[in-house]
């Protein structure tokens, strides 16, 4: 007689509509609105978790095509799925009596272009949902009004929540504390570190003898975090101000961003630094700089000149071992040029490397990230530029400056945070981190080339496979 193993009664098994719907929030990490979510399945088990948001205003054939055909690819990527389910979320009206459906302006639309978008991806739409503030209903079956509450009451969502998962009841918060948050009352001169190390290193980031020791930094303060036995957050705490400041404001660079990202996923910082050395003797030939309003001195990549006199060096580097055990290693010297390197960067950058991404380093980069965008926030500890109001002109003329810098810094965080999502194939919080970005830095080219990336291939080929796709 075949022995069966108990089934784990924390092990969430959707039942009902109202389990399924429990899921969505906690697989996005915060509760969507206005919103189209597209959930697929298949072989019994849930696929990707879709959200877009909902097309404003009335739109032409021309627009309604290029939604069905957008939804048509994202849905087309989860390989393994054979159905789909679809969920609208929207905003109640003022003053709808309770218990009322919302006439949401628009939703029938939406739904046959989803409907036209299944079709053309081979899927089959298994079920569709309304849920639209407080209450939530079947597109086809109006008069079947439920309270939200029985999706926050369902088995599944208990059973979530006892596992410890959990979701923010807003985006912001999702994504900008997805790991935590400073304790109140954190008191760190962080942001002012980051603006001298921004005013002394200014447009020498991508010189070749200066990525070597910068991104050797990023590599000890990244094995140090990762080996903590107290946490990630209380481990990037305990680094001093003047090298937090180095690591964020290096990031102003999109060359040494884009290094360390591929240097993470390969766990390959030799590797990364040969490929560096080609693309120097490829960039070195050319303009340095792209052409473009709002693009002077953005870098297209490494340079094999010296950096220029009086630049600072780079600051002591942290411990490489758990608990600061033992001496970080020396800077890693810039290897020989390396063409296959070169080939390897561009299509761990591009999402187009088939190989599997080394998650926990990226992940611990992440964190790292997110500690360092609340030191740097404009009314977070550290912020000021330490201009003090009512001084001279002069004075206040480079206290704007600083201030640009701050910002340009704290974009420069969050254009990778971006990336790390793309990575992750999470596209509402890369689009979220590129907003904050070009929000600080109004046209930011770095942060456009996000989205021009993301465009070019929504889901990056490890993710369309769930051996080697990210796991929360």
């Amino acid at each position: 007689m075949r022995q069966h193993p108990a089934r784990d009664p924390f092990v969430p098994v959707v039942r009902c509509a109202a389990d399924l719907l429990a899921v969505v929030p906690h697989t996005l990490g915060y509760w969507p609105a206005d919103s189209l979510v597209l959930f697929a399945a298949g072989g019994g088990t849930a696929g990707a978790c879709v959200r877009v948001d909902l097309p404003g205003g009335p739109s032409g054939g021309g627009l309604g095509e290029a939604f069905v055909t957008e939804l048509a690819e994202l849905v087309g990527h989860d390989a393994l799925s054979d159905r789909v389910f679809v969920i609208v979320y929207t905003s109640s009206s003022p003053g709808d009596p309770p218990g009322a459906p919302v006439p949401s302006p628009g939703v029938d639309r939406v739904l046959a272009v989803v409907d036209e978008a299944a079709r053309r991806a081979g899927r089959a739409v298994a079920g569709r949902w309304i849920v639209a503030g407080d209450r939530w209903w079947p597109a086809g079956e109006p008069a079947d009004v439920q309270d939200v509450a029985c999706i926050e009451n369902s088995v599944v969502n208990a059973a979530l929540v006892a596992s410890g998962s959990s979701y923010a009841a807003a985006p912001r918060l999702a994504m900008d504390h997805e790991y935590g948050a400073l304790t109140a009352g954190t008191d760190r001169g962080t942001g002012r570190a980051a603006i001298r190390w921004a005013r002394a290193g200014e447009g020498t980031w991508h010189h070749l003898d200066r990525l070597g020791p910068a991104l050797s930094v990023w590599a000890d303060v990244l094995a140090a975090v990762l080996g903590s036995p107290a946490g990630p957050v209380p481990a990037v705490l305990g680094l001093d101000d003047e090298l937090l400041g180095f690591l964020a404001s290096s990031l102003t660079d999109p060359v040494l961003a884009d290094l360390l990202l591929a240097a993470c996923a390969t766990d390959d910082l030799d590797g990364v630094l040969a490929a560096a050395a080609m693309w120097a003797e490829l960039c070195d030939d050319v303009d340095d700089e792209e052409d473009g309003p709002g693009a002077e001195g953005v870098p297209i990549g490494p340079t094999r000149a010296p950096v220029p006199p009086g630049v600072p060096p780079v600051p002591p580097r942290p411990p490489a071992g758990p608990g600061g055990g033992r001496p970080g290693r020396a800077a890693a010297p810039v290897p020989a040029p390396d063409a296959g390197e070169l080939v390897r960067f561009s299509r761990v950058l591009s999402g187009e490397w088939a190989e599997t991404p080394h998650w926990s380093l990226l992940d611990t980069l992440y964190r790292v990230l997110q500690v360092l965008s609340w030191l740097l926030e404009p009314a977070g500890p550290g912020a000021g530029s330490g201009v003090r109001p009512g001084a001279a002109e002069d004075a206040e003329r480079a206290g704007a400056d600083d201030e640009a810098r701050r910002r340009a810094v704290l974009a420069g965080v969050l254009v990778e945070l971006a990336q790390l999502n793309r990575f992750r194939a999470r596209g509402s919080h890369t689009a979220h981190f590129v907003r904050r970005a070009t929000a600080l830095v109004p046209g930011h080219p770095p942060a456009l080339r996000v989205l021009r990336l993301a465009d070019a291939r929504p889901v990056p080929l490890w993710a369309r496979d769930r051996a080697t796709a990210w796991h929360s």
